[in-house]
């Protein structure tokens, strides 16, 4: 009798003790379900936050790109403009040594 006791004894310490696993390992998984859902939060709104720069990015190089084009524009007139003006005073200058030599030669 004694014997028997002793051996139901030890079945409820190892039964105690894998209860004691089981509830151990069940808030484990809470844990590890509350995590990945609070990752998969972070990750969605990383997701909407990359989407709206995007947009932005996108925005900002298409700004970007007509203003470019515009400054090729004015940029190649003004280079077309300074050459002019450099031709112009070039002539000037040989009109004016021409007129010298005319007079005083």
């Amino acid at each position: 009798m004694q014997y028997n006791q002793y051996v139901l004894n030890i079945q409820e310490d190892i039964i105690n003790d894998i209860n004691d696993a089981a509830n151990r390992i069940q808030n484990s998984v809470v844990n590890i379900k509350d995590e990945i859902n609070e990752q998969e939060n972070k990750i969605t709104k990383l997701g909407v936050d990359i989407g709206k720069t995007e947009k932005k990015l996108n925005f900002v190089q298409s700004k970007l790109r007509d203003l470019l084009k515009t400054n090729g524009i004015i940029g190649q007139y003004a280079i077309l403009e300074q050459s002019q003006i450099c031709t112009i005073l070039i002539l000037f200058g040989t009109l004016c040594a021409l007129i010298f030599l005319l007079f005083f030669t």
